[in-house]
């Protein structure tokens, strides 16, 4: 049997939790058996779906803490879309007009960061992979790293913390990203304290940039509302949306690519 990559696995795992929403370590352990996944490895995904804030264990019973659909690791979404992000970042490059910029987290904001090559005075992220990348850029002098707590999944540090710091700031102009768009051009992130803290970002931006792949215009809605699209001042995608989306979106919000 060909070895079942993590991503997978842990959907196999959601997916028997969905079904159960308690179960036994031993049943647990049955459930990565019956895919022939070896015991030592269904053990240590067990304490990565811990850590990822899935599940509870007290016990030896196995919670789910609620019904909720598989997330994929930031290690995935960097392998992830990685051309149409590279040609996003570099157009998101050219609407930098201010030497003091915030940037959230996510994987297409590391790609943009990574990209800048104007002189960057001050670089606020809430993004603890951004701020990383950020001090590797010679072209950013200083940057802020928002405080809270790090999600692993997205790199975002958010929640109280966080949002106590935001009340003090406000931007000149931002780059944020988002889970998905709906078909009523609604912006959602999958967590709720990273949906509020970028609400909170566009709120205290002169301006706001959304940078998002195609892939993203997925007219699904899940997740947790941030805003709708005409909120921010402009889109930045990796290339033209089919001409129904475009005609609708172009009425709400700039669009580059």
């Amino acid at each position: 049997m060909d070895k079942i990559k993590k991503g997978d696995r842990h959907k196999i795992y959601i997916s028997f939790l969905n079904k159960e929403f308690s179960t036994s370590i031993k049943a647990f352990l049955n459930c990565g058996k019956e895919y022939g996944i070896p015991e030592i490895t269904v053990r240590r995904d067990l304490k990565e779906l811990e850590k990822f804030n899935y599940i509870t264990i007290e016990m030896g019973l196995i919670k789910l803490k609620e019904e909720k659909e598989y997330e994929a690791t930031r290690d995935e979404k960097i392998l992830k879309n990685r051309d149409q992000k590279n040609r996003i970042a570099l157009k998101a490059v050219e609407l930098i007009n201010n030497n003091e910029i915030f940037v959230g987290a996510g994987t297409t904001c590391e790609a943009f960061v990574k990209a800048i090559t104007k002189k960057i005075k001050i670089l606020y992220t809430n993004g603890f992979e951004v701020a990383r990348i950020a001090k590797n850029n010679l072209n950013i002098n200083r940057i802020v790293l928002i405080g809270g707590k790090l999600r692993p999944q997205s790199g975002a540090m958010c929640g109280p913390i966080a949002n106590i710091v935001l009340e003090e700031l406000r931007f000149s102009q931002s780059f944020i990203t988002i889970t998905n768009l709906d078909n009523e051009f609604n912006m959602f992130n999958n967590n709720e304290d990273e949906a509020y803290l970028t609400n909170k970002v566009i709120e205290k931006s002169n301006e706001s940039i959304c940078l998002i792949d195609n892939s993203k215009l997925n007219n699904t809605t899940y997740g947790n509302k941030i805003a709708k699209i005409s909120k921010v001042n402009k889109l930045v995608i990796d290339s033209k949306p089919d001409d129904e989306t475009y005609n609708k979106l172009i009425q709400l919000v700039d669009i580059k690519w």
